[in-house]
């Protein structure tokens, strides 16, 4: 019996572009958000597909990616189907902002 992985599976595309992103020579756990940072950049935001290939090629859990990638809001995550938008713009309304008088 040939075991298969639950959940979603990275497809070879999508693989490849995360691959080429962070390299295939065994991505640092502790670069996670790097990483993310760099597909965020890369595509104007965190595509499932890239999320689900970033998991595999790390060989972490699907939904520590996703935990850390929901959790700042710097990133935005963008749905199968859905086509990143040409231009997002964050007002920041955080204590920092505020202190430097920047959240008017």
């Amino acid at each position: 019996m040939i075991a298969t992985l639950k959940g979603r599976q990275a497809d070879d595309v999508s693989l490849k572009e995360v691959q080429d992103l962070v390299g295939v020579d065994a991505p640092r756990r502790d670069l996670l958000i790097e990483y993310l940072h760099l597909l965020n950049d890369a595509n104007r935001g965190l595509h499932e597909r890239h999320l689900v290939a970033l998991a595999k090629v790390m060989n972490i859990p699907m939904a520590e990616v996703y935990e850390v990638a929901t959790f700042y809001h710097h990133f935005e995550v963008i749905r199968d189907g859905d086509v990143a938008a040409d231009l997002t713009i964050r007002v920041c309304y955080g204590l920092s902002c505020e202190l430097a008088g920047e959240s008017r």
